[in-house]
């Protein structure tokens, strides 16, 4: 199975899990997982590439206007990683908001507009975490 199934695979059990209003923690996972490994492939990637794209413009813009300086991604990324970073926390019970979250912050993560730079290698982390894992389920180990 290759590593583009798995993300579809992944992105399938988030909308699976999304509908039924089960799991919620594991589908906001998914939902974070699937977009890192799926990246801007495809139309809805590219889509979700085009939005994250967007509000880091949009950002960039309104701080440059109300503070006079332009931070670019931090005003969505910052927001986004504490709503997603609190709802997992197990003290904190996750939401439906929660994969919306981790779908945002993996796109704007993909990206590479959250406006910091070790974040934005999570992305490929995550693919090599998962080929990783691959590896070591087909080869039982060795």
């Amino acid at each position: 199975m290759s590593l583009d199934v798995i993300g579809v695979i992944m992105i399938v059990l988030f909308i699976t899990f999304y509908w039924l209003n089960i799991f919620a923690t594991i589908r906001a996972l998914l939902a974070f997982g699937g977009v890192c490994i799926l990246g801007t492939t495809g139309f809805l990637g590219s889509v979700l590439g085009h939005i994250a794209e967007w509000l880091a413009n949009l950002s960039a813009s309104a701080s440059g206007w109300a503070v006079g300086v332009s931070v670019a991604g931090l005003l969505i990324t910052i927001p986004t990683l504490v709503v997603f970073i609190h709802d997992l926390h197990p003290k904190h019970a996750a939401g439906k908001r929660t994969g919306w979250a981790g779908i945002l912050l993996a796109a704007l993560l993909v990206t590479g507009v959250s406006g910091i730079a070790a974040l934005n290698k999570i992305p490929a982390d995550v693919r090599t975490g998962v080929t990783n894992a691959q590896t070591a389920v087909t080869t039982g180990g060795k």
